[in-house]
């Protein structure tokens, strides 16, 4: 890397730094101009993509209003009293496909970090990803923890030896329940970070991308069928399929389209619609939802043709900063909305129409989600940014705080 280079480099960082800007942001103006970034190739645009930002926070609503109106109805007889597709007896079953917000959510993850961990060091990704990570979830397993075991929770008081495993969050690999079942999602985007990193070590260039996402794709293809327990943990095979597709489509943003990276993008369509669809060993619970499967392959396609439109740059005119400040809040109105969401509904289910019920429950969440990040993630994001990046990571032993005593003579 040249002197200027790593002038430049240094500069984008700062202004990161001083911007305070989501990890999972893109860098640069907001011009939706071209812009030749040096040793990276063709020109990459540079504008904050608020397409991905709306898509982040309508997959956050599907998921909220999931929950709530298209639960499996004996989940949701406990809270309503009554099952809840009699209290919706029409959206319910429109609601259900809800779920399936996540899969977006993985598919846009694959894009950003693979953009954000453009041209960073490991100790910058490291960094970035603890800050946009642990702040928040820390604060939503502080206050879910307050309603859980102080409010009356219809689902029960967990054991507090879980609390203390989810502060981690690596309850999965642990073999601890999760304390709000969102959490689920977290420990697939944990292995994602994990092994990118290798690749991150290395320097992120697009031949590196391309051949970590065949091996990961040949990885979450063979770890089922080998009964390898450890493998499987690591590479999530109904997961992979999104993450990997997202990075080529960054690919295809970054660079250009080619017959290679579509045909990623098509082997993980394909890959993602078989774990969608097998009834055993995918993500879905066959024997409570049975969905039109026309259907779930239509959504999860529509998925896929939203981020190849934003990847052909199709969406650089929409920059409007509301979607922007709405992708801000995805993350913590994702961890918060369960819980607190569920004990609601419990309490005030009945004394109001249900869907001014939803409704005044989801506005709330939203408003409380933009207070959380304003004033509680984003202040202490910022000082553990601060405070990691001045950290020593070398693993030479720092000098004593004690001198070692003279040996007597």
């Amino acid at each position: 890397m040249t002197q200027t280079e790593r002038r430049e480099q240094a500069g984008t960082a700062d202004r990161d730094a001083r911007e305070d800007r989501p990890a999972d942001a893109v860098p640069g103006p907001r011009t939706g101009a071209r812009e030749r970034v040096p040793g990276a190739g063709p020109p990459v645009r540079r504008n904050r993509l608020a397409a991905l930002d709306g898509l982040r926070f309508l997959a956050a609503l599907s998921v909220v209003f999931f929950h709530f109106v298209g639960q499996v109805p004996s989940t949701m007889e406990t809270i309503w009293d009554r099952p809840v597709d009699t209290v919706f007896p029409e959206a319910h079953g429109y609601f259900a496909f809800g779920r399936l917000g996540v899969e977006l959510f993985f598919l846009i993850s694959g894009f950003v970090i693979c953009m954000s961990a453009w041209g960073r060091t490991p100790r910058d990704f490291f960094i970035s990803r603890v800050t946009r990570l642990y702040p928040m979830y820390w604060a939503a397993i502080a206050i879910t923890a307050c309603v859980i075991y102080f409010a009356d929770n219809p689902f029960g008081h967990p054991d507090p030896r879980v609390l203390f495993a989810n502060l981690t969050m690596l309850q999965t690999p642990l073999g601890v329940e999760h304390l709000d079942s969102v959490y689920w999602t977290l420990w697939p985007e944990l292995c994602f970070y994990l092994t990118f990193a290798v690749v991150v070590w290395k320097g992120l260039t697009y031949q590196r991308v391309v051949i970590y996402c065949g091996l990961w794709t040949v990885a979450a293809v063979l770890a089922p069928g080998a009964d390898i327990r450890l493998l499987t943990l690591l590479v999530n095979p109904p997961s992979a399929p999104y993450f990997i597709a997202g990075m080529a489509f960054y690919l295809m943003y970054r660079y250009r389209p080619t017959p290679l990276l579509w045909g990623i993008v098509a082997m993980s369509w394909l890959v993602a619609l078989h774990y969608l669809l097998t009834p055993d060993g995918g993500r879905l619970n066959w024997d409570s939802w049975q969905p039109g499967r026309g259907w779930l392959v239509l959504v999860v396609t529509v998925f896929f043709l939203l981020i190849a439109a934003v990847a052909l740059g199709w969406t650089s005119r929409i920059r409007w900063r509301g979607l922007t400040v709405a992708g801000t809040l995805t993350f913590p109105l994702y961890l918060l909305h369960d819980a607190i969401g569920v004990n609601v509904l419990h309490r005030f289910g009945d004394r109001a129409d249900p869907w001014v019920v939803v409704c005044a429950t989801v506005a709330g969440l939203v408003a409380l989600s933009y207070v959380v990040q304003r004033f509680v993630e984003r202040p202490v994001a910022r000082a553990a940014r601060r405070w990691l990046s001045s950290a020593a990571f070398s693993l030479k032993a720092p000098e004593p705080r004690l001198k070692a005593p003279e040996p007597r003579r």
